[in-house]
């Protein structure tokens, strides 16, 4: 036979192209994660949802590169699968089957790992014959011989990825020929290639009993653990994930619909193997930097990419130095960020209205006020949205680009940061915008910058930290704004917060107590409230998503007068609410009276609001 007659094995990307089971562009990006995690090609497909296992069986049998066995329970001999032990197994996915003639039938999901090789033949002793299994068959078969694993959530159980291998990857740099946005790492500098190294390990379920409270955990455990949290607070709609060092473990608590949650805890040792994986994969200075002594303590950010069950999430990872160790926060953004319309936000009809007509103006100053988290950039969007028309130039001062409206020119705040407040404004003004929207207003120079542009007929729409639309006014005047001037350009103020929906599953009615109706001002009509009871869609907290409240103030004629009187605070209410202004604390009354959300959420929403 010729050597051309041969049958020459087929690479496993070529394999799939040819046979249309996946696209070029999904064979770049498993490229990608294959080099991101050090897998095989044939482990990325199927990790990425591209192919399935048993595609990959047909594979490795056209390649006729290792035997592919159909894997059951009546071929495996226990006291071989034994002598490997669980640890082991579960770490490389090996099953030991049986020993025969001094060689040990032993299924692989990686058959063709030599490392993993040569560590089978070493512990037992044999010379090993290596077959191709499907991965969720092995698992499921380890789980049969030693027993399922621990509970992730116990105290000090590692919260692995589920057993399927759920896809969660991270590339880190994607060829521009796949249409993805994968942002690169953001922060200066960037970890060591050890570092990077360490941690790019294939994903799995932990290894049982990798780590105890007293021992080190082992680098792919670590990765295991990382990628199985961040999974989970991906399905549940996490916004943010937080690493507490304390003084004996590392607790994970998801933030969820506003709220924290406990994840569940780890062992003190994890602490700083985490915070490593972290870095290097956020590429943050380099593993062993801490702050020096006298130096105060300073947040170091970066930015990953992942692709989680396709679609990508961009996760902004902040690390600080506390006294147990390295804390981290990471803000979860997926891609696919929903750009909401004005007439979606939740707002009242009567406060639509009213926004409409501030909105129409095409001078003087917009505010957009509340605390942090209460929504905010939301609103903001969802006016861009609205003024981004095609006539007119609409110019955004950012630091973080959340959300990318198309028409909309964006400038991101670090190329100003060096220039005074006011040649900061004029740098953007001679843009010529129709519209400069400035997403937070952090002090009094930037402030008095803005009103002297919008004094020489500029559309500003600022965002500004103040629990409510008249605090807004008079906060303006604290920072030193005379209020004549303010009543010329101000147009208006809207001021929202963020409460929780009450889940649809287990929504109940409620009569509410007297103590709550006293703090309320509720009148005792006997009308029905409600509450959520708790249901496993909910994960058992009675709420799903959030919802926003609102006040929408219009600076009218009358607003003007006592704004131009001196801005007294309880003038400036009288005032507004004879103009017929609904505050905050009145828009969530309606929406608890329409089973949307609860009185004490209002309450605790509108406190001091």
């Amino acid at each position: 036979m010729t050597q051309s007659a041969v049958r020459q094995p087929v690479p496993v990307g070529q394999y799939f192209l040819d046979r249309g089971k996946i696209s070029a562009q999904q064979l770049a990006l498993a490229l990608q994660h294959r080099e991101g995690f050090g897998l095989k090609l044939g482990q990325s497909l199927v990790e990425l949802g591209f192919v399935t296992e048993a595609d990959m069986v047909e594979a490795l049998r056209h390649q006729a590169r290792f035997p592919c066995i159909h894997l059951t329970s009546g071929i495996v001999e226990a006291r071989v699968a034994a002598k490997l032990g669980e640890t082991v197994s579960r770490r490389l996915r090996a099953l030991a089957l049986n020993q025969i003639a001094g060689h040990t039938t032993v299924a692989l999901e990686d058959p063709s790992d030599p490392q993993a090789l040569e560590e089978l033949a070493h512990i037992l002793a044999t010379r090993i014959f290596p077959v191709y299994a499907e991965p969720s068959v092995i698992l499921g078969l380890l789980d049969q011989v030693f027993g399922a694993p621990k509970s992730r959530v116990a105290s000090h159980d590692v919260p692995s990825a589920p057993a399927s291998r759920a896809v969660l990857s991270v590339p880190r740099e994607v060829p521009e020929r796949v249409p993805l946005t994968l942002t690169g790492a953001t922060a200066t500098g960037a970890a060591t290639a050890g570092t990077a190294t360490a941690v790019a390990a294939p994903a799995g379920a932990a290894t049982a009993g990798a780590a105890t409270a007293g021992a080190a955990p082992e680098d792919r455990a670590v990765v295991d653990c990382v990628r199985g949290f961040l999974q989970q607070a991906f399905e549940q709609r996490a916004s943010d994930v937080h690493l507490e060092a304390r003084r004996d473990e590392l607790t994970v608590r998801f933030r969820v619909d506003g709220a924290l949650h406990e994840h569940s805890r780890l062992p003190g040792s994890w602490v700083r193997p985490v915070s490593t994986c972290l870095k290097a994969l956020a590429h943050i200075g380099s593993p062993g930097d801490v702050p020096k002594e006298g130096e105060s303590p300073q947040a170091r950010e970066g930015t990953i990419s992942f692709l989680f069950r396709k679609q990508n999430y961009e996760v902004r990872v902040a690390i600080l130095s506390t006294l147990h160790g390295e804390s981290a926060v990471l803000h979860v953004l997926g891609s696919q960020r929903e750009h909401r319309d004005l007439g979606h936000l939740g707002l009242a009809h009567e406060q639509l209205t009213r926004l409409e007509a501030i909105l129409a103006a095409r001078d003087g100053l917009f505010f957009v006020a509340g605390p942090a988290g209460s929504g905010r950039t939301t609103t903001l969007n969802a006016v861009l949205a609205r003024q981004a028309t095609r006539d007119r130039k609409v110019l955004v001062l950012a630091e973080h680009l959340d959300n990318e409206l198309d028409g909309v020119l964006y400038v991101r705040d670090a190329g100003h940061a060096k220039l005074d407040p006011a040649a900061r404004v004029q740098a953007l003004l001679s843009q010529d915008p129709d519209l400069l929207v400035v997403p937070e207003i952090e002090g009094d120079g930037l402030a008095r910058s803005l009103l002297a542009a919008a004094l020489e007929g500029h559309s500003i729409l600022a965002g500004q930290r103040a629990r409510s639309a008249l605090e807004a006014l008079t906060r303006l005047v604290h920072l030193g704004l005379e209020p004549y001037l303010l009543a010329d350009v101000v147009r208006g103020v809207l001021a929202q917060r963020l409460v929780r929906r009450i889940c649809t599953g287990c929504k109940t009615p409620i009569a509410p107590d007297d103590a709550l109706c006293t703090r309320l001002d509720l009148p005792s009509d006997g009308a029905t409230y409600f509450v959520g009871e708790g249901c496993e869609a909910c994960h058992g907290t009675g709420f799903s998503q959030r919802l926003g409240l609102f006040e929408v103030l219009s600076v009218t004629s009358g607003l003007r007068r006592e704004l131009e009187k001196g801005a007294n605070p309880e003038a400036l209410a009288q005032a507004a609410q004879a103009d017929g202004f609904m505050s905050l604390r009145a828009h969530g009354l309606s929406q608890a009276r329409a089973g949307l959300t609860t009185l004490h959420e209002v309450l605790v929403a509108t406190a001091g609001g």
